[in-house]
């Protein structure tokens, strides 16, 4: 039975790499090449044709990976969010550490995600903007598991009296969107301030992790 989320290459007419590590590498190639051009001309704009060229493979060679242009789509964001998947292998998330401790490390580890995903962020717009298809597959493969995890940490939190009551589903919400923005917001940022924002793990993270739950308020006052 297939696991949730994991895609299986497709087996077309493409011609067969030679060995497995050329194969490998050709998968990647055109996974790497698709998605820079999804994040500049997205779903619509990019054709096979297009991937192919950038990644310097003929597209029967693409089509032995994948069968379309949507499964190549999917195999793409499905290879770029494993890298979320994987911020909660981390052991602090099967310890009884506090919710605040293992909040910060979801933090970090998801600043670092960001830091290396650029185009990924840019097909992400697209894909909020169109609210489609793709937008509820992502949803439903993807960021109800990360979503969810988060909101049980705050539940957690908020019954043994480390956090105050809140909504969790609107405070887990709240905390993503102060790390995406602060990515989408860095150049104005950056040209305001004259000068290069620190977008570190560790100094954005002390900086969120901080902001999300001590506020801004002089004092502890909220």
């Amino acid at each position: 039975m297939t696991q949730p989320g994991k895609v299986i290459a497709h087996r077309g007419p493409g011609r067969r790499p030679k060995h497995r590590q050329t194969e490998g590498d050709t998968r990647a190639a055109i996974l790497s090449a698709a998605r820079r051009m999804f994040a500049l001309r997205g779903l619509e704009g990019t054709s096979i044709r297009d991937v192919a060229e950038a990644a310097k493979v003929n597209t029967a060679m693409l089509y032995y990976y994948f069968k379309d242009k949507g499964d190549l789509y999917r195999a793409v964001l499905a290879d770029s969010f494993s890298a979320v998947a994987a911020i909660w292998n981390d052991e602090i998330f099967k310890s009884l550490s506090s919710a605040r401790d293992r909040i910060k490390r979801f933090v970090e580890g998801y600043i670092g995600f960001h830091r290396s995903n650029d185009d990924l962020r840019r097909i992400m717009a697209m894909e909020f903007a169109k609210s489609g298809g793709n937008m509820t597959w992502i949803c439903e493969m993807y960021f109800a598991d990360n979503f969810g995890r988060i909101v049980q940490i705050l539940k957690d939190g908020m019954r043994k009296g480390e956090l105050k009551k809140a909504d969790p589903f609107r405070a887990a919400a709240s905390l993503i969107g102060i790390i995406v923005h602060n990515f989408i917001m860095q150049p104005v940022v950056e040209h305001v301030r004259g000068r290069r924002s620190d977008m570190s793990p560790k100094k954005l993270g002390e900086f969120v992790t901080s902001l999300f739950f001590d506020g801004l308020a002089a004092g502890g006052r909220s």
